[in-house]
């Protein structure tokens, strides 16, 4: 266990405080509206937004837990405990959500289901690795003799890697048969994930280097996490609800004309 050297200051607890609560709020609301708008899409696309939902509501409970935790380890600034903070949460919250992001996407495209399923079976295990790799570097834990964060870093990035060249590969391949409005939308998406997933490293990397607890490191790694989330799972839902909501208007010219007569 590091020894630990400091603690927060008032205005930095306020920001964790706050970034954690934006995140609770975020995830809940984005649950509740698509379990409620789950009707305003075709039966075959509901599948994805109802994992959508199921993501942002996981997500729900962890960042309410992480909330409780925060304030149990900081709240009050006097008798702090920066050890009873458990990264865990956020590592079990991961495990959950990120294979299902990657299902939500793959379903809201309605493939074949050779074709849904031989992606699925790549992009799911790849995703679990990914973060159970990634853990134990985050807690700094000796696994298998490896304490080296870097090292567990490296090892992560890996199927982070594999997982990208199957959305831009061979999810490419599959796009071309999609309308030029779906095709926009999906292209967004794979560049939201590069882009809420590349925090993780980011942080990961500027924590890697503290050899106590270190006040600034773990304010930038919760609110840069906390941000990423919120845009990869509750933004990502959001354009994957859309997603269905085009596709189903170009399947169904009844459907088309009943929900977008005023738009």
């Amino acid at each position: 266990m590091n020894q630990l050297s400091a603690t927060l200051s008032d205005g930095q607890f306020i920001l964790v405080y706050n970034v954690l609560s934006l995140g609770l709020a975020s995830m809940l609301f984005t649950s509740i509206f698509l379990f409620v708008a789950r009707e305003r899409v075709l039966p075959r696309y509901r599948l994805a937004v109802m994992v959508s939902g199921t993501v942002t509501a996981i997500a729900t409970y962890h960042y309410f837990r992480m909330f409780d935790n925060f304030n149990h380890a900081f709240a009050g600034m006097t008798g702090n405990n920066p050890a009873a903070y458990n990264v865990g949460y956020r590592y079990v919250d991961w495990l959950l959500t990120v294979p299902l992001l990657l299902v939500e996407l793959v379903a809201v495209l309605a493939l074949a289901r050779a074709a849904q399923s031989s992606m699925l079976n790549r992009l799911v295990p790849a995703a679990a690795a990914m973060i159970l790799l990634g853990y134990p570097g985050d807690a700094h834990l000796t696994v298998f003799g490896i304490s080296d964060p870097g090292i567990w870093g490296l090892l992560s990035t890996i199927p982070f890697l594999y997982i990208l060249y199957v959305l831009f590969i061979e999810l490419g391949k599959s796009l071309s048969r999609q309308s030029k409005a779906v095709q926009t939308k999906i292209k967004l998406l794979r560049i939201l994930l590069i882009a809420t997933w590349g925090v993780y490293p980011i942080t990961f990397i500027l924590a890697m280097g503290a050899t106590g607890f270190d006040p600034s490191r773990f304010v930038a790694r919760e609110v840069g996490y906390s941000i990423a989330d919120i845009l990869a799972k509750c933004l990502f839902g959001l354009i994957i609800f859309s997603v269905a909501r085009i596709k189903s208007a170009e399947d169904d010219k009844e459907f088309a004309k009943s929900e977008f007569k005023d738009e």
